[in-house]
């Protein structure tokens, strides 16, 4: 069997695969891209664009709760049509997915494989009845649901996870969500705002990828007023009906569906990286070094949820692009991350930016922390919308940015402010040196940014201290400063 020598292979054609091979297609054309199937990146098929699809619809149909407030009549008549809603909901994901394959139809003839990449003990690739020798593989072959060993054969169709979940043909009357982490909590939500009955099940005392204290309860009580949580683990067994038995310590419910939503773990086992040496991570990770995306001494490269980051798009893009460009080079492939920033579309939004709470307390720094209330903000009022929180974190020496944790309306919008301002190496009085427009979500925002300055070891001006305060319109919540643990300093505006 004649093998085929190349500079650079790329296992995966998912967003961090795309992004190598764009960035390897600018050095050579010696390259190949191997995925069997199907096309279309995880994002597009079953990931970030179809569960906010479903999620829109989720949240438009809820907002007729607020329309008689607001003055409209005939809410009572919408009805949410759940199997439409899937239907729809398929259709917009196969819309993206095509696009993202359409994207790859200039290179698709003659540099993808439709065949899955296994390595061989020789170091070559085998795919389909082809092998081929690379320089330099890039692996980016993304990762797949957890689900505990026996339960898919014990469940059948009545598991349900994130590539399964918008085929149903209608939304079922009762379900377990097993996991409470962004996808737990933007789908469960969904589906209770829906007409499901919804019981979500996590032993974690935090959940939504929060561990600000102050944060975790105003999560809890907002998403406990649609769905019922339970911090436990639950053990399903199949009834004789065809429901399911989900039971813990303290009680048991009956369900139709059990939405698995643990996490997930990378697809590497096929690939047969240990007939070339390579041991991985205990949870299927690579062993790379701090910044770094090949093992040391090799050109072997990992990018995008296989390798060690954030499993979010705008890393897995960063990280193929970067690992392409040191692939098609034979480079170690080093790089800097950008500032964290993490999104989970409930209502109200949830987003955490620059360090968190748990990796400041690690670090033992000194800490300014601030915060503000949505729950009376005018916009909100006006809005007749959800409330929230802001937790801003600061050096307390310098007032320099470190990081934030919010639960609020249009979150997305904050945090992208706050991670810029990050980039930017901002502190606190040059954000409040900021125009903030009446009325905007953004006035919250201020009023935390000036609690948390208010604790910092830094003097302002006078006049600037005069011109950060709110407008004499006063929607503010008033509240007495607290302290969070280890002695951090913590202040709401007051």
């Amino acid at each position: 069997m004649n093998t085929m020598h190349i500079d650079v292979a790329i296992i995966g054609a998912g967003t961090a695969g795309l992004s190598a091979r764009a960035e390897v297609a600018k050095v050579t054309d010696s390259y190949r891209v191997f995925d069997p199937g199907p096309l279309g990146t995880t994002c597009a098929r079953t990931g970030c664009m179809p569960s906010k699809a479903f999620v829109q619809s989720a949240h438009d149909y809820h907002r007729r709760a607020a329309f008689a407030a607001l003055g409209l009549e005939g809410a009572k008549d919408v009805r949410a049509n759940g199997a439409s809603v899937l239907a729809r909901t398929r259709g917009l994901r196969d819309d993206f997915s095509a696009g993202a394959v359409a994207g790859m139809e200039k290179w698709s003839d003659t540099h993808l494989v439709r065949h899955a990449a296994a390595f061989t003990q020789d170091g070559t690739i085998r795919a389909g009845d082809q092998v081929f020798q690379p320089h330099a593989p890039v692996i980016a072959t993304g990762t797949r649901p957890v689900v505990p060993d026996g339960w898919h054969g014990m469940l059948g169709d009545r598991l349900l996870t994130t590539e399964t979940c918008f085929d149903m043909a209608k939304l079922p009357r009762r379900v377990g969500v097993i996991g409470l982490g962004p996808v737990g909590l933007e789908l469960g939500q969904a589906m209770a705002r829906l007409g499901v009955e919804v019981t979500g099940f996590d032993p974690s005392a935090t959940f939504g990828g929060i561990s600000d204290p102050a944060l975790q309860a105003c999560l809890e009580a907002s998403i406990g007023r649609e769905m019922r949580i339970v911090q436990a683990t639950a053990d399903p067994s199949l009834a004789t009906d065809g429901s399911v038995t989900l039971t813990w310590d303290g009680g048991e419910i009956t369900v139709d569906h059990v939405l698995v939503a643990m996490g997930r773990v990378p697809n590497t086992p096929s690939l047969k990286l240990g007939r070339i040496g390579l041991t991985m991570r205990d949870d299927g990770h690579p062993a790379l070094p701090s910044g770094q995306l090949n093992i040391s001494g090799t050109s072997i490269y990992f990018a995008g949820d296989v390798s060690v980051g954030p499993a979010l798009l705008h890393e897995a893009a960063d990280e193929g692009r970067v690992a392409g460009f040191y692939a098609a080079r034979k480079q170690d492939a080093t790089f800097s991350r950008r500032v964290p920033l993490g999104m989970v579309f409930t209502d109200p939004q949830i987003a955490s930016v620059g360090a968190t709470l748990d990796d400041l307390e690690k670090d033992d720094a000194d800490v300014a922390i601030g915060s503000s209330s949505f729950a009376s903000a005018g916009r909100t009022r006006l809005a007749r919308g959800s409330g929230g929180m802001i937790v801003i974190y600061a050096d307390k020496a310098t007032a320099r940015l470190r990081g934030a944790a919010i639960i609020a309306p249009k979150a997305e919008h904050i945090a992208h402010l706050l991670a810029f301002a990050i980039c930017s190496h901002a502190d606190l009085k040059d954000l409040l040196r900021m125009p903030y427009y009446h009325p905007a979500h953004e006035e919250v925002l201020r009023q935390a940014l000036r609690a948390t300055l208010a604790v910092c070891a830094v003097d302002s001006e006078p006049l600037e201290q005069t011109r950060c305060r709110d407008t004499p319109v006063d929607a503010s919540t008033r509240t007495k400063p607290q302290q969070t643990p280890k002695d951090k300093t913590y202040a709401i505006d007051t």
